[in-house]
Formats: C-alpha cells, structure tokens, sequence
C-alpha cells in the first residue's frame, strides 16, 4: 500500500524532528555537564565550609583551654604572692619560729662581724681568695 499524504507529511516531520535532534541532544547533554559540574562545585564549597568550621571549633577548643590554664596559673600565682608576703611578716615569722621549737638569743649570744668594703670587682673567686682570718679582720 502506497503511503497517503498524512503518511508522507508525518514522515516528513519525523525527519525534521531526527534532523533537530542531534543538536537537543547536544544542548541536554550541555545542560546535564553543567549542572553535574554546579552540583560538584556546590558539594565541593560545602564540604570546604564543613572543614573550615572544624578548624576553627578546634581552634576554639585550643583557646579555651589555655584561657582556663591562664586563670589556674594567675590563681597559683596569686597564692604564691599570698604565701610569700606571709613570710615577710615577722610576727608569723615569730610564731613559727616558736612552733618549731627556736628561742630569741639574748644579747650575750650575738656578734657583730665587720666585713671589709667590697671591691670593685665582687665576684665569687675574690671572696675566695681571702682567708677566714683576713675578712673578720
């Protein structure tokens, strides 16, 4: 059976629609490259945020643990400073003395040693070159 003439029009617009296909087919083929290539660039800027954002928690981390040891060493410092000013004072310096068991000397038990001038050049070896005689002198 020879085709009709809707046959052939219809034959003619399934030409023309292969004929346009190859370049639909490059244009979706483009549009799915491009989007695959938005969707890697997104995933990728995502996970760069994600591993920015660790950094700085730990960094955050970091920070907060050396304020914390900061204030522990500034409070053992404080204590320190506390202890240290404790022993300047001598009634406590007295009081401890006598707890140990140590009695204030009475005048028949002290000495004055008059030590000569020192020299300009006070160091460890001239001291030692003086005898025990010589510097109580």
């Amino acid at each position: 059976m020879p085709p009709s003439g809707d046959d052939v029009a219809n034959t003619e617009g399934v030409a023309m629609k292969r004929a346009h296909h190859p370049a639909r087919a490059r244009e979706r083929k483009l549009n799915q490259a491009l989007m695959a290539a938005f969707v890697i660039v997104l995933v990728a800027g995502t996970l760069w945020q994600v591993l920015q954002l660790v950094g700085l928690s730990r960094q955050g981390r970091e920070i907060a643990a050396l304020r914390r040891e900061t204030y522990a060493l500034s409070v053992r410092a404080d204590n320190l400073d506390l202890s240290i000013s404790q022993y300047h004072n001598l009634e406590r310096i007295a009081a401890r003395a006598q707890q140990l068991g140590m009695e204030q000397p009475d005048q028949s038990r002290l000495r004055v040693v008059n030590l000569p001038p020192l020299s300009q050049d006070a160091s460890p070896q001239s001291a030692d070159s003086h005898t025990a005689a010589e510097l109580l002198d």
